[in-house]
């Protein structure tokens, strides 16, 4: 039997944000069938770690935003089975990577750009003993320097404002792409929400909202090709100014003490734009669903697997691959990769796969983290369905219960089903003649987890059992 190899330290790197084929070298990107006119870019980094490692370039992530998407990530269960499937709500209850990790002797590290969210708010610092907010090179000091680690650095520069994030790691370009953007634009821009996923000061803030009115007005007019053309120039920048030299420093930096690194880059969604979607929090798109995977590191081998995985894939497979013990109580909805990632075996066909977005109204949302960032009672957060989506074999379903309208600030009850076929180019095509009833039951299986237990009526012979085994009954 192979022996799993083991790594001193295990390095999650997420891409908030990052599409699947926002890079050059994916074998079937979807954009082009989307977009005209759209100019790809340059995405040397992310394009030498699928030559170097094990690249899955169809993975479908469990929600189309970061909370409960990371969490699926973290614990390999789904969000319904992890305690946080809401946009803003809950808490992530179940066993981590950082958890078997801590459990393991290895010091826990997580490095965020969106406090906000990624935060002791829903849970995600449970088990973390280094929390730290938009500093790369601390990250890599605290990696380098502890004996073994299980750590993750997220980066939010994919996400609006693309590619810059903030004004301290954006800095003057980011000022300028901003008065660029404005000078092509009337006077006067729509309104937009507030929202931040990190804390800014006055002219950080302004920037950002300034920037989520050009993204909105474009929004409005169509013109989605220019929209998407700024997204994959915020990738370019982001890849260039920060992700390239942050994973350089961290591989010198690891070398250097002779520690031995698994780097598993990934993205939590993606980003898309048409009538419906303006993001990607609301959207059962496969442009918004399906992101990568990328595993380096010693043993793995070198390879494309285009078959469908998922984001529930993640923890079972690293925790595989680097020999960190999980107790046999424990359990995941995600499958563990490790072979496919050695080159030992060969993906099984598509795996089945579900995705669900609960979200809230917006205006309700940026009253509740105003009164939250205030230091006040932020009280209830009421959500709702969006929408769901189930993969099996080559087909899937899409349902969503809610319409987004009026610059997706309102949202209204509806009921819309379709059912896609993937070509061979992996583009889903609508099949009007699919009532979809095999993939409808995998939603109304999964979405279970929500009921209440039924109540068990307790019979008298139910009470001598019991008081039998010795229970007071």
């Amino acid at each position: 039997m192979h022996e799993p190899s083991r790594y001193d330290h295990i390095v999650l790197v997420s891409v908030d944000t990052l599409r699947s084929d926002a890079m050059a070298a994916h074998p079937k990107p979807l954009w082009p069938h989307t977009y005209r006119g759209v100019r790809p870019v340059r995405t040397t980094v992310l394009d030498a770690l699928a030559a170097r490692g094990a690249y899955f370039p169809n993975m479908i992530s469990a929600a189309p935003y970061t909370a409960a998407s990371h969490g699926a990530i973290f614990t390999g269960r789904y969000p319904l089975h992890n305690g946080l499937h809401e946009f803003y709500n809950g808490s992530l209850q179940a066993p981590s990577v950082f958890t078997y990790g801590r459990d393991d002797g290895r010091r826990t590290v997580m490095k965020v750009d969106f406090p906000i969210i990624l935060g002791k708010e829903l849970g995600f610092t449970r088990d973390i003993d280094t929390y730290l907010i938009e500093k790369d090179d601390a990250f890599i000091d605290a990696v380098a320097s502890a004996d073994r680690t299980v750590a993750l650095a997220h980066f939010g520069g994919v996400h609006v404002p693309y590619g810059f994030h903030n004004l301290t790691l954006g800095g003057d370009a980011y000022r300028e792409k901003v008065a660029e953007l404005e000078a092509a634009l009337p006077d006067e821009l729509p309104f937009v929400d507030r929202l931040v996923e990190t804390y800014r000061d006055p002219e950080d803030a302004d920037l950002l909202m300034r920037y989520k009115r050009i993204t909105t007005y474009l929004h409005r007019q169509g013109a989605y090709d220019q929209l998407f053309q700024l997204y994959l120039d915020g990738v370019e920048h982001f890849l260039v100014t920060r992700l390239e030299g942050f994973l350089d420093r961290l591989a010198e930096r690891v070398a250097a003490t002779g520690k031995r690194m698994l780097l598993v880059l990934f993205a939590d969604h993606g980003e898309e734009f048409d009538e419906q979607t303006n993001g990607h929090f609301n959207s059962m798109s496969e442009g918004v669903l399906r992101v990568p995977l990328f595993i380096v590191g010693d043993g793995i081998r070198p390879g494309t697997h285009e078959q469908r995985i998922r984001t529930v894939d993640i923890a079972p497979t690293v925790l595989d691959l680097a020999g960190v013990p999980v107790p046999d109580t424990e359990s995941f909805d995600g499958r563990s990769l490790a072979r496919v990632a050695r080159g030992e075996a060969r993906l099984d066909g598509d795996a089945p796969a579900v995705a669900e977005s609960y979200n809230v109204e917006l205006n309700d949302f940026i009253a509740f983290q105003e009164r939250q960032l205030t230091g006040r009672p932020p009280g209830p957060l009421p959500h709702f369905l969006v929408g769901h989506a189930a993969y099996l074999g080559n087909r899937r379903v899409v349902r969503m219960a809610r319409h987004y309208s009026d610059a997706l600030q309102r949202a209204t009850p509806c009921d819309s089903v379709r059912v896609e076929r993937f070509d061979a180019d992996g583009v889903p095509r609508a099949v009007p003649d699919d009532d979809g009833a095999d993939l409808l039951a995998m939603l109304d299986d999964y979405r279970a987890a929500l009921r209440e237990s039924e109540r068990t009526a307790v019979t008298d012979e139910m009470r001598g059992q019991l008081r039998s085994l010795g229970y007071s009954v």
